[in-house]
């Protein structure tokens, strides 16, 4: 079953895909329609993959991308947004939010031990997205994902 166009733009969706290279990484929609077709066209493949990432454990460190952070108005604040963040990175995933003036991803925070597709499931490897080659592993910002 495919994700309908509400839906989408009701849910602050997480999604995750490969990089050409083999690291992978998590992206936060915000509530936006800014995602891959391949995701939009199955809810199972897509909660699946969810689940999956979800329930890794931690396995390294991260670094936070200071330089992309939006300014926050107080500590409390920015532990609050950071929080998932930083689970994901910490999972070994290149961990990125959403820049609503342009619909881009702008990373937050990386692993400093990235996991990569050789380490999944069978099941996650079939049905995982791929960035496409262009776009390097721990890019920034990314703009073009499909």
């Amino acid at each position: 079953m495919k994700m309908n166009d509400e839906f989408i733009s009701t849910t602050d969706l997480d999604w995750f895909a490969t990089f050409y290279d083999g690291n992978l990484a998590h992206f936060a929609t915000g509530g936006t329609t800014t995602l891959p077709k391949k995701i939009v066209d199955s809810i199972k493949n897509y909660e699946e993959i969810y689940d999956y990432f979800f329930t890794l454990n931690s396995r390294c460190n991260i670094e936070i991308i200071e330089n992309n952070l939006p300014e926050f108005i107080n500590q409390i604040k920015r532990e609050q947004y950071l929080a998932n963040y930083i689970d994901i990175a910490s999972k070994g995933l290149f961990s990125y939010d959403i820049n609503y003036e342009n619909n881009s991803y702008f990373l937050v925070a990386k692993p400093l031990n990235p996991l990569t597709i050789q380490e999944l499931s069978n099941n996650i490897k079939e049905i995982i997205y791929t960035l496409p080659k262009e776009i390097k592993s721990g890019s920034a910002n990314i703009t073009k994902y499909e």
